[in-house]
């Protein structure tokens, strides 16, 4: 087979056949029957202009076991009680749950390698199960504190060189405890952490031009009475940073792990009221950010925005938010785009299959890329500058001005006696977030508040014991 010199980060080469089948499938065709069994699960008042689930997304899997244990003591906290005496899975049985996901996630499926803080295991293992999710077609995004980067200068860069690593989750917010730096230890308030996000930014580009890798950052925040007075300077400050972080997801703090008990709890409607008061968006959504959100299965599970922030020298950024809803044109668009390919995605693309995708989307639709796109994009420009869109327009060309994806969500877990109600069951039936238990996917929900995860715990301990007893 012929091969060209470029090669994924993690080794695979680019062949003349493979930019051949991206040409002639744009959507993996796996891909679309994934989404198409989803879509006939979906219950009919689900299937709407807004719902992804099924439609665009196949959701996405967590890890379990991977490392029971953490070196912070948060006050919202998912784990079970038992972390923190409980020995890592091995790299077997991990993959053995990678490979369950793959079956319902798809090709490019969404696999968060999780539970505990896994950068704690030895660094060749987390090499090793990124490069084995990339070598069975997931994407891994690690999920962690953040904190073992700034201890281990270079970690970051190790694992994006020789692990593949092309998305990471950092979880930074005043609920956590343990942060090394007396200025972070015990932050009582969000604006004592900024400095500490700016941190992270600046290594995030580091990285990325130190490895001339790519390298996609999300960040989560616990939402709790206390700070969400502060989630609009969150938001802020997410738009400004937006060429590092492409996504901030909120999480209402939930009653299920080792959450301390009176921590309170926030009101859904309430957390997207101050996530637009902090988010410049352009005149024709102004006070409509509610109206623009997506769900990803049950509205009652996530919710969240998508679009673009626009930055230019001297001129606070604007966002510019992208549905059914935005615009009448918007919602042609997207009806278009989302008839033909559903489920298209490059994030696993090196450029020249990124390429050769969009080549035989053109192919199939000429009229779209020809007519249909430079006129969408010419109504994009106007809504972010009404009085010069074509100077902005030159700025995006020329450079003095940047244009980078911004999603914005909210994740609300459900507590032990939410599950119980109708609503709760519902939600169960419609979950995008599924982890492997005992070989069968299971809710998040249900393993953070239904025993799940103690009971995943007390096997790894009750195997430990069995290996004990058979040594000796």
């Amino acid at each position: 087979m012929w091969k060209l010199g470029t090669t994924s980060s993690h080794g695979v080469p680019v062949t003349l056949a493979g930019l051949w089948h991206r040409f002639r499938h744009p959507v993996e065709p796996e891909a679309k029957a994934s989404l198409a069994a989803i879509w006939q699960d979906i219950a009919p008042e689900f299937r709407t202009e807004n719902q992804m689930f099924g439609r665009h997304e196949e959701g996405c899997g967590a890890t379990i076991g991977v490392m029971p244990r953490c070196d912070f003591a948060c006050r919202g906290c998912y784990l079970a009680e038992g972390a923190n005496r409980v020995p890592a899975l091995g790299l077997e049985p991990v993959k053995a749950q990678m490979r369950l996901l793959r079956q319902r996630l798809g090709p490019s499926g969404n696999l968060q390698l999780t539970d505990g803080e896994v950068t704690l295991r030895p660094t060749e293992e987390v090499i090793e199960l990124l490069q084995y999710a990339h070598a069975i077609g997931l994407i891994p995004m690690l999920m962690t504190h953040g904190d073992s980067f700034r201890r281990h200068p270079g970690l970051l860069e190790r694992l994006m060189v020789e692990g593949g690593l092309e998305e990471v989750s950092i979880h930074i917010d005043i609920t956590q405890r343990g942060r090394r730096g007396a200025a972070y230890k015990r932050a009582t308030c969000e604006a004592e952490l900024m400095p500490l996000r700016a941190e992270f930014a600046d290594m995030v580009r580091r990285a990325r031009r130190s490895t001339g890798l790519a390298l996609r950052v999300a960040s989560t925040v616990t939402v709790t009475p206390q700070n969400i007075s502060e989630v609009a300077d969150i938001v802020t400050w997410i738009q400004a940073n937006a060429d590092v972080f492409r996504m901030i997801g909120f999480m209402p703090v939930a009653d299920v792990g080792r959450t301390e008990a009176g921590i309170g709890r926030v009101d859904v409607d309430g957390l997207w009221r101050e996530i637009a008061r902090g988010l410049n968006v352009e005149p024709n959504n102004n006070d409509r950010l509610a109206e623009n959100q997506w769900w990803m299965g049950h509205p009652g599970c996530s919710r969240f925005v998508i679009g673009a922030s626009v930055r230019q020298v001297g001129r606070a950024p604007r966002y510019l938010p992208m549905s059914a809803n935005s615009s009448d044109d918007d919602r042609r668009f997207l009806q278009a785009v989302l008839k033909r390919w559903a489920g298209v995605t490059f994030r696993a693309d090196r450029p020249t299959e990124a390429l050769a995708r969009i080549a035989g989307m053109a192919f199939q639709a000429p009229g779209l890329f020809a007519w249909t796109l430079p006129r969408m994009a010419w109504h994009w420009l106007r809504r972010l500058d009404q009085r010069n869109p074509l100077g902005l327009g030159w700025r995006i060309i020329s450079g003095t001005a940047r244009v980078d994806r911004l999603m914005i969500a909210s994740h609300h877990f459900m507590s032990a006696a939410e599950m119980a109600t109708d609503e709760g069951r519902d939600r169960l039936d419609h979950c995008a977030f599924m982890v492997p238990v005992d070989g069968a996917l299971v809710s998040m929900c249900e393993v953070n508040a239904a025993g799940l995860r103690d009971r995943v715990y007390g096997q790894i301990a009750d195997s430990l014991d069995d290996g004990l007893d058979s040594a000796a």
